[in-house]
């Protein structure tokens, strides 16, 4: 890889970095538009990317990121004020650094149009920059000979100062035949430094040696906590001073407004620190390679130890190899794992403008953000999480009127959420929507031929609605540009269970519907329960096992034709392992077996009791692909390889009922 090629994959990972920075701290700039955390990470994050354009030689990606920063500055010194336009303003902006990213990324140039997105970009600081100028002269007008402050400033003072604390505005005026003034302007900055803290000045302070001292006067709003005589009185001492002025100033801070400020100020966003990273960057390529190093370790392990030599000198290696084995495997899977956040953070500018677009009230909430999850699962999860909650906006939560009507809030909630349930992560799409009507998406599938009426007679509830993930089922009546075209809830499932997971949906009509998502914590290594089935040895991953039990053959009972056993109130029905796999069954029914192990597994959110020959042994095992051509082998999703260099198959529970 060339120099060039180092700086691109640089430019790039920043890039995304810096993107993720300004999306969230938009959001947070809209809910608390006097947040200076916020805006101060927003104009870091704009600034660093324009710098790292520019040095690139992006120069429309560039242009682009200085007059954003422009605008935030502008906010920042409250010479603009935050309202929805600025916001929509700065998210148009980010989609477009976005586009320019892909492109370079593409054509290896950033050549798009914005001269439009620039013009509005242009104007709106022009428009907003007059008026809130004009609004400062009006305030300014109670006393022009005085420096003033405005009602910002007001809220600036009142959130920073102590308890003791007054605000003075003081003209101090120097003698006409005074030969160095800006001497003098140093000397009053200096004993005004003594008596408090210089909130503003003209001149201003950092400029006082090159300006010129107008009208001999120096004007300064002071924060002291000392008397207003006092404060004269040491302003007198200095040489060539004709006379002090300074009146007290009265905050004008609403009592409301100020409470809620300062409840937002004691919130404030832990997304708005840009804090430096501590972490060291690795392509997955580079991670994968040596995950597959380690499964070959583990798995000559596994063959060591079958071995069984009796040599004292084989005794004591196997345990040191199993240790450093087991070391480097953890080590391996910590460098894998990230915070599910880093995916998550692209949801709330998404909701918001879904929310905007379908003209609905919503409250977006996320929980789990910092549950880690193998970096290669969470590349994977984006697109079949971004059409469940398009599906929750769209499908799920009504019209504000709608809701009132149904007696509920007008205010819809979409919760995200992700937690660790043993070796498995759940992440749950929830919403309190009107939920999924059942009849018509049974009523869908038979028109579409997907079920016959004797297999829906068949079916529970759960079931039919898990109809929802059959290709081209919708229940929306209207194509919108968000749903309802049928496509997309098949390809969901299809890419959960390509990552070993499953999902399966809870739904209560007029009250809402929940999407749960179980994935294993990494697809490369996994427990698993070894176990004969007609002979030959399956690995079963204990992620998808719930316990293992012995049962007598007059445990069976019959519910409704099929076999069952009562665990715990619980029941749970049975299935012949031989049956699920398709193996012709050649001796007699395991009823006739005094005792038999059962296996209960999770599948679909239920718990199905798998009935097989043996129970062996745990064991480590390293998942290696079936290939394409064996990949669609039903209840079959992968191979390994056990202690004697044989392969034994990993059975895929999910739709094993």
């Amino acid at each position: 890889m060339s120099d060039n090629n180092e700086y691109l994959e640089m430019f790039f990972a920043e890039s995304e970095e810096y993107i993720m920075v300004l999306n969230d701290n938009i959001l947070e700039l809209e809910n608390d538009p006097e947040n200076m955390d916020v805006l101060n990470a927003m104009f870091r994050a704009a600034h660093s990317l324009k710098g790292m354009a520019a040095t690139m030689r992006f120069d429309h990606l560039t242009e682009l990121t200085h007059k954003m920063e422009n605008m935030m500055d502008q906010i920042r010194n409250h010479k603009m004020g935050v309202n929805t336009e600025i916001i929509d303003l700065l998210f148009a902006g980010i989609d477009y650094v976005e586009e320019m990213v892909r492109k370079i990324k593409e054509d290896g140039d950033d050549e798009i149009d914005i001269n439009d997105y620039l013009d509005k970009l242009e104007k709106k600081i022009n428009e907003d920059t007059k008026v809130v100028e004009k609004d400062k002269e009006v305030i300014s007008k109670d006393d022009s000979n005085f420096l003033s402050i405005t009602e910002d400033d007001s809220y600036t003072i009142q959130d920073n100062k102590k308890e003791l604390d007054s605000v003075y505005t003081v003209n101090v005026k120097l003698l006409k035949e005074t030969q160095f003034k800006q001497v003098r302007a140093s000397m009053i900055f200096k004993k005004a430094s003594e008596l408090g803290y210089i909130f503003k000045s003209i001149p201003k302070k950092e400029n006082v040696e090159d300006a010129d001292i107008d009208d001999d006067l120096v004007k300064l709003i002071l924060i002291s906590n000392h008397d207003p005589e006092n404060i004269q009185e040491e302003f007198e001492k200095i040489t060539d001073i004709e006379n002090v002025e300074l009146k007290k100033l009265e905050l004008q801070v609403s009592k409301e407004k100020d409470k809620k400020k300062s409840k937002k100020k004691k919130s404030k966003s832990t997304s708005s620190k840009f804090e430096v990273s501590s972490s060291v960057r690795v392509d997955i390529g580079k991670l994968d390679k040596l995950m597959n190093m380690i499964g070959e370790l583990l798995i000559n392990k596994t063959r060591l130890e079958a071995l069984n030599i009796q040599s004292e000198g084989f005794k004591d290696v196997l345990p040191q190899l199993d240790r450093v084995t087991m070391e480097l495997h953890h080590t391996v899977m910590q460098i894998r794992m990230e915070p599910i956040g880093v995916m998550f953070n692209r949801f709330p500018r998404m909701i918001r403008d879904l929310s905007k677009s379908s003209d609905k009230d919503i409250d977006f909430v996320m929980e789990g953000k910092q549950t880690e999850l193998d970096r290669s699962i969470i590349d994977e999860l984006g697109d079949p999480l971004t059409h469940l909650l398009r599906n929750a906006v769209d499908h799920g939560i009504e019209k504000p009127e709608e809701r009132v009507k149904n007696g509920k809030d007008k205010k819809g909630t979409v919760n995200l959420r992700a937690y660790q349930k043993g070796s498995e992560i759940i992440i749950e799409v929830e919403d309190d929507g009107g939920g999924i009507n059942v009849e018509r998406v049974v009523e869908k599938a038979k028109e579409k031929e997907v079920v016959t009426q004797k297999e829906i007679e068949e079916m529970d509830r759960d079931k039919k609605l898990q109809l929802i993930f059959e290709p081209g089922l919708s229940t929306n009546e209207t194509v919108s540009n968000v749903s309802g075209r049928g496509v997309g809830m098949d390809v969901v499932k299809k890419t959960i269970e390509g990552l070993d997971g499953e999902i399966y949906i809870r739904s209560e009509e007029n009250k809402g519907t929940k999407f749960v998502i179980s994935l294993p914590l990494t697809l490369a290594i996994q427990d698993a329960l070894m176990v004969k089935i007609n002979g030959e040895i399956f690995a079963i991953p204990l992620s998808a096992i719930s316990e293992t039990l012995m049962i007598k053959s007059d445990e069976i009972k019959q519910v409704k034709g099929y076999d069952v056993i009562v665990l715990r109130d619980n029941t749970i029905p049975l299935i012949d392992s031989r049956e699920s796999l398709n193996i012709e069954i050649e001796d007699s029914s395991y009823k006739e077996k005094d005792e038999m192990p059962v296996v209960i597994v999770k599948s679909g959110g239920k718990e199905i009791g798998l009935i097989v020959e043996e129970l062996l042994y745990q064991q480590e095992i390293v998942i290696k692909s079936l290939g394409d051509y064996l990949d669609n082998v039903k209840n079959i999703s992968g191979a390994t390889i056990i202690g004697d260099g044989e392969v034994a198959l990993i059975l895929d529970v999910r739709d094993i009922a």
